[in-house]
């Protein structure tokens, strides 16, 4: 049983040494006026030998003692999610859902989220996985990390103030701004003459086999089915964005321009093939394609 209950001790330190996060506790305003009448209350009853300001202050002083253990126990055990990562174009403000997990089985109540010195909001976290919205900008492309994120509250009495930073290890890939090519490149890539997935060039009658998502249904009757056909598929399969080839273009404008054509091309759910040195991209309707392609841009160099 002695073994049992120390091992058990040891597993309670090693529990708290793996949160790394530092709590700071400190009496705010109302807390440092509290203190001092408590210091006065002491004073009194040690000169005086006053046993009313003596049990005063002991009861004041219990008070301090329970709001500091329970706003310790309030804002414990809350982490960051360090698995998201976020690509976001550059110049551009977008909010990022945050993850918060509660690591413990307690509600944690009226607790401050702030950001760049400012509260983003006020949260009760009293469920696993919590999501706060934050709001981010950057002008700079490249591969970032977010400031601190400071969890605050003041609980249970108004007079104890508790803090803890997190650090955020997720990355923010801030790719290029998106600008419109120019006439070359938009005749080159058919920029706004590629057809939308659901236009098409003509209509067949439906045959067996046919496959029944090229049935045009606004078009067929309940006895006469009549198919899409698309006369331009071939040529509108096989584009190639070789950033190597144009050279006269400055570099961190092109990559603005490529930006604007994988875009397009993926609003439009048209693969597109992409080059830089001797690294390969394709793009298709997957949103995990267009991230690693604007990831690679985000970092990439001439």
């Amino acid at each position: 049983m002695k073994i049992q209950s120390i091992q058990r001790i040891f597993n309670f330190f090693e529990f708290n040494l793996k949160n790394k996060a530092k709590i700071y506790i400190y009496p705010n305003l109302n807390g440092i006026g509290l203190g001092l009448f408590i210091f006065f209350c002491f004073l009194i009853s040690v000169f005086y030998e006053n046993n009313s300001a003596l049990l005063i202050s002991i009861i004041i002083f219990f008070i301090f003692f329970i709001s500091i253990f329970v706003s310790h126990q309030n804002i414990n055990s809350l982490n960051l999610n360090h698995n998201q990562n976020f690509v976001i174009e550059a110049g551009k403000s977008e909010i990022i859902n945050l993850q918060i997990i509660n690591l413990s089985n307690e509600k944690k109540i009226n607790i401050d989220v702030d950001y760049n010195k400012q509260t983003i909001g006020n949260y009760n976290f009293n469920i696993k996985v919590n999501t706060v919205r934050l709001k981010y900008f950057n002008k700079q492309r490249g591969k970032h990390c977010l400031d601190k994120i400071i969890l605050k509250s003041i609980y249970p009495f108004g007079v104890i103030r508790t803090k803890v930073p997190l650090i955020s290890k997720s990355d923010i890939y801030i790719y290029p701004t998106k600008i419109r090519p120019n006439d070359k490149l938009l005749n080159e890539f058919q920029i706004n003459k590629l057809k939308n997935a659901d236009e098409f060039d003509g209509l067949d009658d439906y045959k067996y086999g046919d496959s029944y998502s090229k049935i045009a249904w606004k078009k067929s009757s309940g006895k006469n089915k009549y198919v899409k056909v698309f006369s331009d598929v071939e040529k509108q399969s096989h584009f190639i964005l070789n950033l190597n080839k144009y050279e006269e273009i400055n570099f961190e404008l092109l990559l603005g321009y490529a930006v604007y054509i994988i875009h397009y091309f993926f609003d439009n759910k048209k693969k597109l093939i992409i080059k830089h040195r001797n690294n390969v991209f394709e793009l298709n309707s997957s949103q995990n394609s267009l991230n690693k392609i604007l990831k690679y841009l985000s970092n990439v160099e001439k």
